[in-house]
């Protein structure tokens, strides 16, 4: 029996990922990695990426912290199907027979969103998690393949469409996959690429540890673009700049041969000052929730929502030592399912605010505060309905001043 740490693949090769070059020099250590994962930027080509590339270990328990210890919940690529399918509907016609590759199926979201808008469209989903690989398990015209995309053996030219949702960022060699992506799919078809935007680094209400253990690199928008390029794509659609937390990219596979690499100093000049501001920004915030955690404490009275259990409340109890305990509901209409219980409060279901008599609501998202402020308006009309990133901003403000 094997205990502790062992994984299959670790490389420390200080060789880039996208350039090839002996280039990486490490500039930033990530909060509370398991792995020891320390983040290095090729002064080449400005790929920011992780170090040991430790691609797969053990399972652990699923861990909704606001460290790089953060994992294994396995519910994030189910917000992002909309965007995807709507990228993919701008590109093919999605009434004809086609083939499509799903990898990393997860809980099926995007399996299930494809084979409802093109009815003649055949699967292959392939994820390597015991867990959640049965959630397509009897889909109509799809097989199911239990195994990582690395290790999985696909016909040549057999694909009209590769999808790859959140699941590059894992891969020791992302190059060799696109490289056999490319390779999988028929003349014409097109790769479906959807990554973390490294633009997220100069957001100004990160609290909560980017740099997570199981991310093995880190792309801008221009080098993933080039690594999808020197597969042999030709960008349709690049990432759209206003949305600075994804990278969604739509590829056609050309017969011509990649360009050549040169330097990018511009690019890991970016890359530097983006982490930089991430690490003063983050420690500002980090300083000031504090103070957020003492003024939510002083609204105890008023009853107390706080929707959101993830990231953002983590760091809310673990740096700001909020006690949780205070709260008369907890909200998280996602994690319920999957984590119960969060810092002693139990996660409970957006309705159970229509008969908590709550006089305060907490939004602890970002992404989609707009949307919980709307549900939560209907379901407690008489509540104040608060921003965490508000509260911060005034905490940093008084601690200015």
């Amino acid at each position: 029996m094997v205990t502790g740490f062992f994984p299959d693949a670790i490389s420390m090769s200080n060789s880039c990922g996208l350039c090839n070059e002996p280039s990486l020099d490490e500039v930033y250590s990530p909060e509370r990695s398991t792995r020891g994962i320390k983040i290095h930027l090729c002064r080449h080509c400005g790929l920011v990426q992780s170090l040991p590339r430790i691609d797969h270990a053990p399972r652990r328990a699923a861990a909704v912290s606001s460290g790089a210890d953060w994992g294994n919940v396995r519910y994030g690529k189910g917000f992002r199907t909309k965007a995807v399918l709507d990228a993919v509907g701008r590109h093919t016609d999605l009434s004809r027979e086609i083939s499509v590759l799903d990898v990393g199926s997860n809980r099926g979201s995007f399996a299930r969103a494809i084979l409802n808008a093109a009815p003649k469209a055949h699967l292959v989903a392939v994820e390597p998690d015991e867990r959640v690989v049965n959630s397509c398990a009897g889909f109509e015209r799809t097989e199911l393949v239990h195994a990582r995309i690395e290790s999985t053996a696909l016909e040549t030219d057999r694909f009209d469409i590769v999808h790859s949702c959140h699941t590059i960022e894992h891969l020791a060699d992302p190059a060799r996959v696109l490289a056999d992506h490319w390779r999988t799919l028929k003349r014409d078809g097109l790769l479906v690429i959807d990554a973390p935007s490294t633009e997220f680094l100069g957001s100004d209400d990160v609290v909560e540890e980017w740099f997570i253990d199981k991310h093995l690199f880190h792309f801008s928008p221009r080098t993933l673009t080039r690594m999808i390029e020197l597969a042999g794509f030709e960008i349709v659609e690049g990432p759209d700049r206003a949305d600075r937390e994804n990278l969604l990219i739509v590829a056609r596979k050309v017969a011509t041969p990649p360009p050549i690499f040169g330097h990018d100093h511009g690019e890991a000049a970016h890359a530097e000052d983006l982490i930089t501001t991430y690490v003063a920004t983050r420690a500002r915030n980090l300083m000031a929730l504090t103070a957020v955690a003492a003024e939510i404490a002083a609204m105890k009275s008023r009853r107390v929502a706080m929707w959101g259990a993830g990231r953002i409340f983590d760091s809310l109890v673990v740096h700001g030592n909020f006690d949780a305990r205070g709260l008369t509901l907890l909200i998280d209409k996602h994690l319920k399912a999957l984590v119960p219980e969060r810092h002693g409060c139990e996660v409970q279901a957006p309705e159970a605010l229509e008969t908590a008599d709550a006089g305060v609501v907490i939004v602890m998202s970002r992404s989609f505060a707009p949307e919980i402020v709307n549900e939560a308006r209907r379901l407690a009309p008489s509540a104040e309905i608060l921003l965490y990133s508000d509260l911060l901003a005034q905490a940093r403000t008084r601690m200015a001043a």
